[in-house]
């Protein structure tokens, strides 16, 4: 074979090997959009009653002044105020998320799959509960609430969600 063949040859394989290694990166980075997604609303309930139930401040701790505590020892405290503003952020948004969601599906007249949707991640119900519920297959089931988190994941993470 002549050098400039193989070279050619060597070419065609590196760009195609490139072109499978952008494919899989973006294959990847959407998984990861939708998982990141699934387990924000998997944790919902959780993170809302850590935002209702968790202390604010030090004095949460206890009424009586805490003493040797200087300036900027109560760190591990700010830190988790600025975790409970986050949280509160995040599930503002969830919320405004959500809402557009319901509207969307009630709007194209299938509000079974936003309530699939909604008994499954907040509600904490199986599948196969609520495939009775509509009497459907538990496979259908899966199918919207899998299809609602696909459309949740553009809600949450805008043009994000729809690059990848």
């Amino acid at each position: 074979m002549e050098a400039k063949s193989i070279e050619e040859v060597a070419k065609m394989a590196a760009k195609e090997a490139v072109s499978e290694m952008k494919k899989q990166e973006k294959k990847e980075r959407k998984a990861t959009i939708f998982q990141n997604t699934k387990v924000l609303m998997e944790n919902y309930n959780r993170m809302v009653k850590s935002v209702q139930e968790g202390i604010s401040d030090l004095s949460d701790l206890t009424d009586e002044p805490i003493e040797g505590l200087e300036e900027g020892e109560n760190l591990f405290v700010e830190s988790i105020l600025r975790s409970k503003i986050r949280s509160l952020v995040m599930l503002a948004h969830i919320d405004k998320c959500l809402t557009m969601l319901e509207n969307e599906e009630y709007d194209v007249g299938t509000p079974e799959k936003y309530l699939a949707f909604r008994y499954h991640y907040l509600d904490g119900m199986t599948y196969e509960s609520i495939s009775e519920v509509y009497n459907y297959s538990e496979r259908t089931a899966r199918r919207w609430v899998s299809e609602l988190t696909n459309k949740m994941s553009i809600y949450l993470f805008g043009v994000d969600a729809l690059l990848f």
